[in-house]
């Protein structure tokens, strides 16, 4: 499942990266870098941005499941995880990548904002589908399943980006959240956190 989930995604940045071109004055290596880490801080703001209501979500639907929270408990902290999504996903969509660059790295911060993008809007459906009766449990956690991957892929090219401008060294690039990338991360990705409950 998880090979077919990241084919499809692999697909899907092929094609859309094929729309990107350079056409601009080659950027000087020091120019590169700093394009690379803005692109990297706007990033990293944005995984801050959804942690808070992530983790609220995440702690109000365990606490649904258990009868803990009440259904307008829920309602909000639902309500507020799909407009966060929403918005980080139009804030992704948004993001401009300066001309000049070198193709490869180019492409990797291209394929970066495409998986970002197709991670937050995995999200905000999720997260609609958690008070959906016709989402199942099982559909749920394929659907953060899907953030997941697309969420891994997308800190993946923005550390191969990192490393081709010279920011990092090899061995930094370890998966994490995007704030985490190139440190001694451990945690997977802030967006797949709530991939393992079930609402059902």
């Amino acid at each position: 499942m998880r090979q077919a989930l990241l084919a499809g995604l692999l697909v899907a940045v092929m094609i859309l990266s094929a729309c990107g071109n350079n056409s601009a004055e080659p950027a000087s290596p020091e120019e590169v870098q700093e394009t690379v880490q803005n692109f990297y801080n706007e990033m990293s703001k944005f995984d801050e941005m959804g942690k808070s209501s992530l983790e609220n979500f995440n702690t109000t639907l365990t606490s649904y499941s258990t009868g803990q929270a009440t259904d307008k408990e829920f309602e909000k902290a639902v309500d507020s995880f799909q407009d966060t999504a929403s918005q980080l996903a139009d804030h992704v969509n948004d993001i401009k990548i300066a001309g000049g660059l070198p193709d490869t790295i180019e492409k990797l911060l291209r394929d970066s904002v495409i998986a970002f993008q197709s991670a937050y809007q995995i999200k905000e459906k999720a997260s609609k589908g958690a008070v959906s009766p016709d989402v199942t449990a099982e559909e749920f956690n394929t659907m953060n399943e899907q953030a997941d991957i697309a969420m891994l892929y997308g800190i993946s090219k923005l550390n191969e980006a990192r490393e081709a401008a010279g920011l990092i060294e090899p061995e930094q690039a370890v998966p994490g959240t995007v704030s985490d990338a190139g440190t001694d991360a451990k945690q997977e990705p802030g967006a797949g956190s709530a991939g393992t409950s079930s609402v059902k």
